[in-house]
């Protein structure tokens, strides 16, 4: 009987395990998690702090009775301390203990980065990664009238929508010249630096917080020398991969600091495979290393790396880094290269940018929608979008990931099938009058 061993119980770790028992009904699959809850949903943090959600319970994904039905074992509030040879050893209760495995699998996700900045430990500073995290941002929201958040990536605009939903003041500062700078270009991030202020978020771009103020809590923060008083300060500040572990027993890091893997979700210590927060990715069209730090990335590459350590063969092939979320009425997705990184890793690009509506413009409750597209110049293939929009948003992105991965050029865009009726769709999609515009630029 093959011994399967988890550590982490993320969406990484939870469908590592499943797809561990799909290939081999046979094994024995141990989990082993520091945290005391099951499987939840990170995204689904902000909306339970703006009470979208009713509660954190609502956010737990992996049920009790579907984990002792498929022979899953899932340790909660263990903590893995080491790894010698083929065992596990674990600290649960106050208690050391061991477990045997014939594979193991690292899923053991990100950490908050917290920048050195006087002031960071004062009560009242939080980051947001756990359960606990968001319970004690939203216990703080009850004595809160003002707020600064100090990143302007998703988390950091999410929890502005929640905090303002909460009816607070909320501040956001960001060293960028830009919001959400890893996945829009500038003239895109300029829309949702006017919903942020529409919506009464004060937007401070180009700023540095310099110190948090305060004797025992927060009474405010310094940002480029001015003071601004605020009750709390959130560190949205992204998240690095948590891999002590991993170091401690050998595994190869790469690059950018996380595990390093091949196509099957193998790492360099043999037995060992890795996936989620943790590890680097290729991307798909740089052939670079990155760090996706999405869910949807951990999903894919825990399913690979499950069924590989049952005995399986499968390959993960890579990601783009597809991105969708909701601030405020706004929904914002991106795929790929942006314009700004294009460049920045050698290409010749050209782009094309649309504002189009999401059904026909007589039919009642269209809303409008702004894709933006970009092509290598070079042979005309789409390696980057982004879309702005009321509706449709999540699959127009997920329709362009898919044109990256498929190499399609402009002209094969411009002329695909798509279907239409006037409450659902207009005659003409914008990704395609994007394309059509891209094409007019490349044959010129």
């Amino acid at each position: 009987m093959k011994r399967i061993v988890v550590i982490g119980f993320g969406p990484a770790g939870l469908w590592s395990a499943i797809s561990a028992r799909m290939q081999d009904p046979s094994a024995e699959i141990t989990v082993l998690t520091d945290e005391k809850y099951l499987t939840y949903s990170r995204c689904g943090l902000p909306y339970v702090i703006g009470g979208e959600i009713e509660a954190f319970e609502h956010l737990i994904v992996a049920s009790p009775a579907r984990l002792k039905g498929m022979r899953i074992s899932v340790y909660t509030e263990s903590r893995v301390v080491d790894v010698e040879k083929s065992s596990v050893v674990y600290e649960c209760n106050g208690y050391t203990k061991r477990i045997s495995f014939d594979s193991l699998i690292i899923a053991t996700g990100a950490y908050p980065f917290i920048p050195k900045i006087p002031g960071k430990d004062l009560k009242n500073v939080f980051t947001l990664r756990t359960i606990d995290d968001a319970m004690k941002i939203l216990h703080c929201c009850k004595t809160a009238r003002k707020i600064a958040i100090i990143g302007a990536g998703a988390i950091g605009l999410e929890l502005s929508e929640a905090l303002r939903r909460r009816g607070l003041e909320v501040m956001v500062v960001e060293m960028m010249p830009k919001v959400l700078p890893a996945i829009l270009d500038a003239d895109m991030s300029s829309i949702i630096s006017n919903t942020l202020v529409k919506s009464g978020v004060s937007l401070l771009l180009n700023s540095k917080v310099e110190e948090i103020m305060g004797k025992a809590e927060v009474e405010g923060v310094i940002v480029d020398g001015e003071e601004h008083s605020c009750d709390a300060v959130i560190l949205a500040t992204g998240v690095k991969p948590r891999v002590d572990l991993a170091e401690k027993i050998g595994v190869k890091l790469g690059k950018l600091g996380g595990i390093a893997v091949d196509d099957f979700m193998r790492t360099s210590v043999e037995g060992v495979y890795a996936a989620g927060d943790c590890v680097e990715a290729r991307h798909l069209v740089t052939g670079k290393s990155f760090l996706p730090f999405l869910g949807t990335v951990a999903y894919r590459q825990g399913k690979i790396a499950g069924k590989n350590a049952a005995g399986g063969t499968a390959i993960f092939r890579g990601a783009l880094g597809s991105t969708v979320l909701k601030i405020f009425d706004v929904i914002i997705g991106s795929t790929g290269l942006t314009v700004e990184k294009a460049r920045e890793e050698g290409y010749k690009v050209i782009s094309s940018k649309v504002k189009w509506v999401t059904r026909a413009e007589y039919f009642p409750g269209y809303r409008d929608v702004i894709v933006k597209l970009v092509f290598n110049e070079e042979n005309g293939k789409i390696i980057g979008g982004q879309v702005i929009g009321g509706e449709e948003v999540a699959q127009r992105v997920n329709l362009i990931s898919l044109a990256i991965q498929s190499s399609l050029t402009a002209e094969e865009l411009a002329s695909m099938d798509t279907c239409y009726s006037p409450p659902v769709s207009d005659t003409i999609d914008p990704i395609s009058r994007a394309a059509e515009i891209a094409l007019k630029k490349l044959r010129r």
